[in-house]
C-alpha cells in the first residue's frame, strides 16, 4: 500500500505539535514480515516488523528504520497509526532501541501520479 508516513516520535520522545507540523512525510510502500526472534521461557518468539520501501518489497531498501513488534493503535478513514520499537544505529555496531509511532495516510491514485 502506498502511504505517506509521518513519524510521531524522535529518540522515543513524542514530537511537539510544532515539530510534527513542520516534519515532511516520507512516501513509500508499507511492507510487513515476521521472523524468529529467539526464545522466552523455552517458547520460540515471532517478531512482527513493518518497514517502508520505495519498491513495495520488504527486501527493498528501507526509507525509514523498521518498526519491530508493531501494533495498530488507531485506524479510521484518514489513515492508521502503527506503534512499535525502532532500532537506530548510533555508532558502528551499536544500536539504540526507541519507541516509535507512524501515522500512515494512504495515497490516492491521483496523488501518486
Amino acid at each position: 500500500m502506498l502511504v505517506d508516513v509521518f513519524r510521531l516520535r524522535r529518540a522515543g520522545e513524542k514530537l511537539s505539535e510544532a515539530d510534527f507540523l513542520v516534519s515532511p512525510p516520507v512516501r513509500g510502500y508499507l511492507c510487513s514480515w515476521s521472523f524468529a526472534g529467539g526464545y522466552r521461557a523455552g517458547t520460540p518468539l515471532r517478531v512482527q516488523a513493518v518497514t517502508l520501501t520505495a519498491c513495495g518489497r520488504a527486501s527493498g531498501a528501507a526509507l525509514l528504520p523498521p518498526l519491530h513488534n508493531f501494533r495498530v493503535v488507531r485506524f479510521n478513514g484518514g489513515g492508521l497509526i502503527l506503534a512499535g520499537d525502532e532500532e537506530v544505529e548510533v555508532r558502528r555496531r551499536h544500536s539504540e532501541v526507541y519507541r516509535q509511532a507512524w501515522f500512515c495516510r494512504p495515497v490516492s491514485p491521483r496523488e501518486s501520479g
